[in-house]
């Protein structure tokens, strides 16, 4: 019995130990710096730690609550798919999901490298990393990141494949014309149905890409031919490039579609019907850093539809209220 208690004493003595030893060794994981500021262009910055015995628990988007995850990398490039932000040992993880580029790598013991690409958003861009002790949990510290906004992007060039399964001929109606008929008599007007026609382009990007404002505006990009009978060639048109939404191109049509009609007192809206020709393509848009003509990828979709004929047109009418 007497040996049993001493046993007893003397794991009590060691628990006491491990648990101050504990906090005491918790206390010297350091932190090199609580915040920092990274460039818009690119940055990367190394954290350095006075002790071995730390690990990176996870990273933070701006104010979410939930972790990060990415694509978790031996130093040699061995690919152990996609985990949390979590290092305690050397490796490499690509964040995945930000829309731009963030690498967090442990090189080795004592060193935390954080790698962030161009931030292509106009904003500042927040994120975090917690750092707690290896062993023991409980007391993990926060890193904070400020990314100031990047200096924009130029165009090089842009470049189109088309998608042939997406050629085709739809039929579309739109509003050609609200016509005031304020005389009270009926009254009869010609036009040409062909007039104000418009090339409608639509365009799709998974990217979000913020371009540095210029003195012209937005950077434009040449659009394809609205032709495509001979192959997707180069047209003479340029918009205005949006990542995801459309923009309309004037068209000219021929020959003249001449339709005389009699319109009555007070509004009628002249509905036209048409035909139009539409197509598909992917495009890759080849881009570079404003300040450090770093190159650039955004790929996306373009959708043309483009007005080859009128067939015909319908009046909805509404008299003036008395």
């Amino acid at each position: 019995m007497k040996h049993a208690l001493k046993y007893i004493f003397t794991l009590l003595i060691l628990s006491g130990l491990y648990a101050c030893n504990g906090d005491v060794f918790v206390d010297e994981v350091k932190l090199p710096l609580t915040e920092a500021t990274l460039s818009g262009d690119g940055d990367t910055l190394t954290l350095r730690f006075n002790t071995p015995e730390w690990s990176l628990i996870n990273a933070y988007k701006g104010e979410e609550i939930y972790g990060l995850y990415g694509q978790f990398y031996t130093l040699d490039g061995t690919d152990m798919g996609i985990t949390k932000c979590h290092l305690e040992d050397k490796g490499k993880i690509v964040v995945k999901d930000l829309g731009q580029e963030l690498i967090l790598v442990r090189p080795n013991d004592r060193e935390l490298q954080v790698y962030i690409g161009d931030n292509p958003t106009g904003n500042p861009f927040l994120f975090s990393v917690l750092i707690g002790n290896k062993n023991h949990y409980g007391k993990e510290q926060e890193i904070r990141f400020t990314q100031s906004p990047g200096s924009g992007y130029v165009i090089d060039r842009i470049e189109y494949n088309l998608i042939p399964e997406s050629v085709g001929t739809e039929i579309f109606e739109d509003n050609y014309l609200l016509c005031l008929n304020s005389s009270g008599e009926p009254e009869v007007r010609t036009y040409n149905l062909n007039e104000w026609m418009r090339r409608h382009i639509y365009l799709s990007c998974a990217t979000s890409t913020h371009f540095a404002q210029t003195d012209d505006g937005l950077p434009s990009i040449e659009l394809p031919s609205a032709d495509i009978s001979q192959g997707l060639k180069p047209g003479n048109d340029r918009i205005e490039y949006f990542q995801n939404g459309n923009a309309l191109v004037e068209m000219s049509v021929q020959p003249p579609f001449m339709k005389t009609m009699t319109l009555q007192p007070g509004i009628t809206e002249i509905r036209r019907i048409a035909e139009y020709q539409v197509y598909s393509a992917d495009y890759t848009l080849y881009l570079r850093n404003a300040k450090t003509g770093k190159p650039h990828t955004v790929q996306g979709t373009l959708r043309s539809k483009t007005p080859t004929r009128t067939i015909g047109f319908y009046l909805n009418h509404q008299e003036n209220d008395k």
